[in-house]
Parts: C-alpha cells; sequence; structure tokens
C-alpha cells in the first residue's frame, strides 16, 4: 500500500499550463565520440487574459449609461431652450397685447370723459334755462336793467330810440319803466316775436338785440356750449 502510493505521486500528469519551459534531452554517446549537443529551450509567452464576460458587460452597461445621461442632458437642455422661447415669445405677445389694451381703455378713458363732461354741461344748461324761466315768470322788473344796458349802448346821436317788447312783459313793465326812465324814455312798442324776458332797442342808426335768445347764447358760450334757448326737446 505505501509502494503504491509513492509510485503514484511520482505519474501525477502536469498541466502544460503549470510548465515555464521545457527543452529536447538527447543521451550523449557513453564514450564521449559525440559532442554535446545544443540544448534548444523553448520559450513559452505569457498568456494574458482577456476582460470577463461579466467586465464586458459592466463595460457596456457603463457606456450605455454614460450615453444616456449625455442624450438625456442634451435632450433636455434642447427642451429648456425651447420651452424658454415659447415662453419669451409668449410673453413678448402678452406684453405687445397688454399695451395696446391699455392703449384702447386709455382711449375709450378719455372719450368716457368727454362724453360724461359734456353730458354734465348739457344737464347743467337745462337747469338753468328752468331756473331762469322760472325767474322770468315770478320777477316782473327783470327788463329793468337789460334796457337800461342797452339804452346806455346806443350811440348819443339825439335820435329817438324804440324799445320792442312781449306785449305780456310789456303790459306788466310799461309804467314802472317809464316811471325809472323819467322825460328820455323811449317808445315802447308790443312785438310778438320777441320772447318773454327779451327786447330789442333801436334808434335810426344802431341797435341792440337783448332777446332773451342772444343773451342766453352769449352766457353758455363761455362754458363751449351752443345749446339754443328753445330746443324741441325742451319744455316750454
Amino acid at each position: 500500500m505505501k509502494a503504491s502510493s509513492k509510485s503514484s505521486a511520482h505519474t501525477r500528469f502536469i498541466p502544460r499550463e503549470e510548465i515555464d519551459g521545457c527543452s529536447a534531452w538527447r543521451f550523449s554517446a557513453m564514450d564521449g565520440s559525440e559532442d554535446a549537443p545544443a540544448v534548444v529551450t523553448e520559450t513559452r509567452e505569457p498568456v494574458i487574459d482577456g476582460p470577463s464576460a461579466e467586465a464586458l458587460h459592466e463595460i457596456r452597461e457603463q457606456a450605455h449609461a454614460e450615453g444616456y445621461a449625455l442624450g438625456h442632458a442634451a435632450g433636455g437642455q434642447e427642451v429648456r431652450d425651447a420651452l424658454e422661447a415659447t415662453v419669451r415669445k409668449t410673453a413678448e405677445e402678452t406684453a405687445v397685447r397688454m399695451a395696446q389694451l391699455l392703449h384702447n381703455t386709455r382711449e375709450h378713458l378719455q372719450k368716457s370723459e368727454e362724453q360724461i363732461s359734456r353730458h354734465i354741461l348739457d344737464l347743467a344748461c337745462d337747469l338753468a334755462r328752468q331756473v331762469v324761466r322760472q325767474e322770468l315768470q315770478c320777477n316782473t322788473q327783470h327788463l329793468k336793467p337789460v334796457i337800461t344796458e342797452a339804452l346806455a349802448q346806443l350811440v348819443d346821436d339825439g335820435l329817438p330810440a324804440t324799445v320792442r317788447m312781449n306785449p305780456g312783459d310789456l303790459a306788466l313793465m310799461k309804467g314802472a319803466l317809464l316811471e325809472n326812465l323819467g322825460p328820455s324814455a323811449p317808445d315802447f312798442v308790443a312785438d310778438n316775436n320777441i320772447s318773454p324776458g327779451g327786447c330789442l332797442v333801436e334808434s335810426a342808426s344802431t341797435g341792440v338785440d337783448a332777446s332773451i335768445e342772444k343773451r342766453w347764447l352769449r352766457a353758455i358760450a363761455n362754458l363751449g356750449l351752443d345749446a339754443p334757448w328753445n330746443p324741441e326737446n325742451a319744455d316750454v
């Protein structure tokens, strides 16, 4: 049993990978007649192992991940650039629309203010007309200062003057007018064409229109209005 174990230990097969080099062996002649043979040494190139399948898989996975990351970054940048361009364009268009809207709103407000101001003036004009008419009906002496001022505007040429008045006004005021004006009182003539509250003072060379229509237009002209004394829609 021991001999068998010892013999098997020296007969083990040696793999090629464990042999670094080998040389041919020749037996020389016993008498020394043959030259010693040259020893040929076989040098075995070292075996370089390539990357394993697992390493190749990791390399591919890494390359794929890097490529995906680069592509994702480039694509994300393109998306961000496109989004920023869209947002910028939308903001510019919105700014233009808002500016136009503000401009139109300003114009509308200006027109509205003008219309409101005009309506207020028209309303004030209507109220003033009613007040004046009420005053003309209540105050029978309203024509005294008007006639006095009109007579003062006539040229003092010594010619007689004539005052044309509405018949109703003349009937109420003739006595008081003659009393106040004294000997220089003009001739008073009833004229149905003269509206109540007005008069025409005439002489041979000139005249003064003190009708209520003319005086009304002169009064409201200072307000930039041109409303007639008796408009078609006004209450008489």
